[in-house]
């Protein structure tokens, strides 16, 4: 179900405050003691660092993702796979693997957010005494932020507007006390000051991809446009646009006044702009924002693994609803492997200064894929022309490659853990994906109207033992005159299946984020069904619900007959009863195979024993459930 948060009213505006703007908006917290690191602070490094944030939030937080990007809106959801979901009918077939690169390195990536946003706020009270045990704070605050994932946020998350409309009055605020000293900050707004540090500063691709962290989550803007809306999110950018570059100049003016011709030995910017008193009361403001920020990547890496499961990307993970609403949802493993990732940032690299190093360089391929994806969506969905989508293209993609060319240093400072991640989940997302479609070729289909003979006679032969009055198997095959031969086996040979009907239930993933409608099919008369659901990529299958919806209405309608078969059960109106045939595919590879088919599934079989059983990901009842091997060849 979507939100009811997409009008735009003050409470709308204050709950996208809290879902969409941790992330980018927690940057105040490292960008700038990352631009300075080890220089001696000049005017030429403050101005042309504040010019080029001023013109990275413009063009690629507004122009691309406020702007455009956020038109790309499937039927109200957004995010990396919902565009690919918007254009995979008219993109080329590869582009499913530019969104699998996108999806992992997001999912890679965000192990980094909790970690360096929550160490950059703690870090701030050694502003008032060296002795603060940072690690072991940070810590404590990881292990109830992901312990507290399993009871969801309901309650919790009323109160992450007004903390983070506090943290963004809060960067106003110092921000424009500290320019108020030298308001010569304002020509950084003057885009030569960026073009002569990137050509005459010697550590200038460090200072891009320092400048980089100021839009690490421009991403979050779009991925979140199904909780809020497109227009809330575009107005509320305004304000925190606004307190960014407030606070940024903020800290440029700081550095300018009391730094001019030193370096920060260990100093963070950020902080430096508080008052002594208040510096307390900043670090616990500065927290909580980090832990809303940490909150809303988790969340959003949830929703993105569970998009990958409908998708066919990812394998089937046990999904669990913690609240009254089935929109949030909780991964177990996904957030296990989220904390441990977390836990091993923060113990690695211990001070923030060092996990900046390492920070931005996977979500690069984030952006850059898409990049590649808006561009078809422009093209095809919105049909503009060859020479305006080609324009941008090439806009979007200087940039990106120019920002991943200066993060690639990062890989000598650590960033080679990022990238193994993000290698190890697009790994994991291209063996399941080609292992699935190379299944689906090895399996048989037949034409069920040419056994519809022996299926009759099964059916109808009372030698054979009933086995259910109806039977319902699960089938892929997309023809509904199809159906694998391994359930026409099933039914007749070794241990032959009489029941009085069978049905057949297939599932057809669309492109609609929350459709979940069905079609009927009477295939043999009195005989054979089928039923398929058509369910939205954002919709977990769930048999028993949507199953039993489905018979009992279409019996309401006298479309069928679910009156029991057996005359003592009828009398005391007991429904006919329903068996669920699982098929679970095992595979037997010979010399024959070709070696890449052979390490392919081989890999593939690795994934399917943690993976979550089909029967349970769909939520078949247990009572009324056989599961039976099948051998592909």
């Amino acid at each position: 179900m979507k939100s009811n948060h997409t009008k735009v009213t003050a409470a709308s505006l204050l709950v996208t405050l809290g879902i969409v703007f941790g992330d980018i908006g927690t940057s105040p917290l490292y960008v700038m003691s990352a631009i300075f690191g080890k220089n001696v602070i000049t005017s030429d490094l403050v101005l042309g660092g504040l010019s080029c944030i001023f013109w990275t939030l413009t063009l690629q937080a507004t122009f691309k993702y406020v702007s455009l990007t956020l038109r790309a809106d499937n039927h109200g959801e957004g995010g990396v796979l919902s565009l690919y979901s918007l254009i995979r009918r008219t993109a080329p077939q590869w582009m499913i693997y530019v969104a699998m690169l996108g999806c992992a390195a997001l999912l890679a990536d965000g192990m980094i957010t909790p970690a360096i946003s929550l160490t950059a706020s703690v870090e701030g009270l050694k502003s008032l005494t060296d002795s603060v045990p940072v690690l072991p704070i940070v810590i404590i605050i990881l292990v109830g932020l992901f312990t507290f994932q399993q009871f969801g946020t309901d309650k919790i998350g009323k109160s992450f507007g007004p903390i983070m409309l506090v943290w963004f009055s809060m960067l106003f605020i110092l921000g424009i006390i500290s320019m108020g000293h030298n308001w010569n900050v304002l020509k950084a707004i003057n885009p030569m000051y960026a073009y002569n540090i990137l050509t005459m500063h010697p550590g200038a691709w460090v200072i891009v991809g320092a400048v980089f962290l100021s839009v690490t989550g421009a991403e979050a803007m779009y991925a979140d446009l199904g909780h809020v809306g497109k227009t809330n999110i575009r107005i509320t950018w305004i304000f925190v646009k606004t307190s960014l570059l407030v606070n940024y100049f903020g800290q440029g003016a700081w550095a300018l006044e009391h730094m001019d011709g030193q370096m920060l030995n260990g100093l963070n910017p950020f902080f430096e702009l508080m008052p002594r008193w208040f510096v307390g009361t900043g670090v616990v403001i500065a927290a909580c924002a980090s832990v809303v920020a940490s909150q809303a990547l988790i969340s959003g890496s949830f929703s993105l693994i569970n998009e990958a499961v409908k998708l066919e990307t990812w394998f089937r993970v046990q999904i669990l609803y913690p609240s009254k609403h089935r929109q949030q949802i909780f991964i177990p493993m996904i957030n296990h492997i989220l904390f441990i990732g977390s836990v091993t940032i923060v113990l690695y690299f211990q001070t923030s200064l060092a996990m900046e190093a390492v920070y931005g360089m996977a979500l690069n391929f984030t952006m850059l894929s898409t990049t590649l994806l808006l561009m078809f969506f422009l093209r095809h969905k919105l049909h503009w022309d060859w020479i305006r989508v080609g324009l941008l293209t090439t806009l979007f993609l200087g940039i990106e490659l120019s920002f991943l060319a200066a993060n690639a240093h990062k890989l000598a400072h650590g960033a080679g853990f990022t990238m193994v991640l993000m290698i190890f989940f697009i790994a994991v997302m291209v063996i399941h994906y080609l292992a699935k479609h190379v299944l689906l070729r090895k399996k048989k289909f037949v034409d069920i109207h040419q056994y519809e003979d022996i299926i009759t006679d099964v059916s109808s032969d009372m030698a054979i033992p009933k086995y259910a009055t109806n039977i319902v198997y699960l089938t892929s095959a997309y023809s509904v005159h199809r159906m694998e031969k391994q359930i026409l086996k099933s039914i007749y040979q070794k241990q032959p299946k009489r029941a009085d009907a069978y049905w057949l239930l297939h599932f057809n993933e669309t492109e609609v984020p929350f459709q979940q409608e069905y079609d009927f099919y009477e295939i043999i008369k009195g005989k054979i069904f089928r039923l398929d659901f058509n369910l939205g990529y954002k919709v977990k299958p769930n048999v028993r619900e949507m199953f039993s919806n489905a018979v009992e209405e279409l019996n309401k309608k006298g479309i069928i007959d679910l009156r029991n078969r057996y005359e003592s059960l009828r009398r005391h109106n007991v429904s006919a009863d329903f068996l669920f045939i699982v098929m679970r595919n095992t595979f037997n590879l010979d010399s024959d195979s070709p070696i890449s088919e052979i390490f392919l599934l081989n890999a593939y079989s690795l994934l399917q024993r943690i993976e979550e059983p089909p029967e349970q990901y769909l939520g078949i009842d247990r009572n009324s459930l056989l599961v039976e091997y099948i051998a592909l060849r």
